[in-house]
């Protein structure tokens, strides 16, 4: 059986047929709907583009996995414009495979589109629930007019999409599932897997609270890493560099990489440089994700991705993996990633500014923190979150074969 994966991400198309993606669902993350299922396609936006862009981490297609591509499109303004079009893909996919299982990665406009199809044919399907759309449309996260009717629609459309699913996957352990509770089979896994390799070890861990401890004594600069889009401004960039100008301000020694590009990359080097700044804050520009950006973050001391709103972000996982104190926000699923002491209100830049301070003198808390992070991380190790994969999909799969024979019955 095949299954139909609709989600929200843009990817790229050379003349080959080739496609890659803008982030990280290069093939080894279709390769896993393989587990279960015979071939993937996937239903998203799609550019065709002359070269593989820089910033890829590798391409998406393979054995087994093919596109449906739709226009490639952004903002509201582009997806109305779009709609007449994007609706009539949405029929035709599920009428050229009716015998497909069917996936929503949400909330998505795209996977909301096949699931009205869905819905009017009452046929089965599985929800992976990635996000909270009132979160990410907050006030202050979207530049738009459209934005609270868009925060409103896409939180009632989440409701509803999980209520009439036959199973239902979240990235949270509770938070998500208590907002949008499943109408049926649940369960919870991230779509984040840590090799064993990335999660340090005893030595590991010791050296970086040795490096701590002379760090403080030494008054040597603090250096801080973001990891995050720069093309929206729901990661908050924007507040961090505001806290650590404020942090500088006060005489704290500190230095700032923040890995990640964007249209906004140029108004955030501009925030720095007004502040006074800049010479203490670092942009490295996009990285392939692995060991170019694991090598940022060992040499890091602290992690900080004040986010207006999440799900469960790879990024703050992997900081955690490599034995760094975190310093988050208390959106999505973050409240159970890391230790409420080290969580503030999302866009307060004076709360953030006092953590860093907070977190830099209480040397024996974040000596602590070091291995409770380490940890954590390890419950994302491969061969836990297959487990549960797998079991997700089956359901999904059975659901949509039980339909198929109620069908012909």
């Amino acid at each position: 059986m095949r299954v139909i994966v609709a989600l929200q991400h843009h990817f790229s198309m050379t003349a080959d047929g080739t496609v890659y993606p803008t982030s990280v669902f290069e093939y080894a993350i279709w390769r896993r709907y393989l587990d279960v299922f015979d071939e993937v396609v996937v239903f998203g936006r799609v550019k065709c583009v002359q070269e593989p862009p820089a910033s890829a981490p590798s391409q998406s297609t393979g054995p087994r996995v093919s596109f449906y591509p739709l226009p490639d499109h952004s903002g509201p303004w582009q997806y109305c414009r779009h709609h007449a079009k994007l609706k009539t893909l949405a029929r035709q996919i599920l009428q050229n495979q009716d015998k497909d299982a069917c996936i929503l990665r949400v909330p998505s406009n795209i996977s909301s589109l096949l699931w009205n199809e869905l819905s009017r044919a009452e046929r089965p399907y599985g929800v992976e629930v990635v996000g909270n759309p009132w979160d990410t449309f907050a006030p202050g996260s979207v530049k738009t007019i459209l934005r609270p009717i868009i925060r409103r629609k896409m939180t009632w459309e989440l409701a509803r999409q999980c209520r009439m699913a036959s199973a239902a996957s979240y990235v949270t352990e509770h938070i998500l599932q208590k907002q949008y509770p499943a109408g049926c089979w649940s369960t919870h896994y991230s779509s984040i897997e840590l090799p064993a390799e990335l999660i340090i070890d005893e030595a590991a861990i010791n050296k970086r609270i040795q490096r701590i401890g002379i760090k403080s004594a030494l008054k040597e600069p603090w250096h801080i890493c973001y990891v995050g889009t720069m093309s929206r401004l729901y990661k908050a960039p924007d507040v961090l560099i505001d806290a650590v100008g404020r942090c500088i301000g006060k005489g704290i020694n500190l230095k700032l990489t923040m890995i990640g590009d964007g249209r906004f990359r140029g108004q955030l080097e501009q925030r720095a440089l007004r502040l006074g700044i800049s010479n203490s804050v670092k942009f490295t520009g996009q990285l392939p994700p692995g060991q170019a950006v694991i090598e940022h973050l060992d040499a890091a001391d602290m992690f900080v991705l004040p986010s207006l709103t999440e799900g469960l972000p790879r990024s703050i996982i992997e900081a955690m993996a490599r034995g760094l104190p975190c310093i988050t926000t208390n959106v999505g699923g973050l409240p159970e990633l890391v230790e409420s002491g080290y969580l503030v209100n999302p866009g307060d830049v004076s709360a953030l500014a006092d953590k860093i301070a907070a977190v830099i003198s209480d040397v024996d808390g974040t000596k602590r923190a070091v291995r409770r992070n380490v940890k954590a991380a390890a419950n994302y190790r491969s061969d836990i979150l297959r487990r549960r994969r797998i079991e997700f999909y089956n359901r999904v799969k059975s659901c949509t074969l039980a339909w198929l024979k109620q069908k012909k019955e």
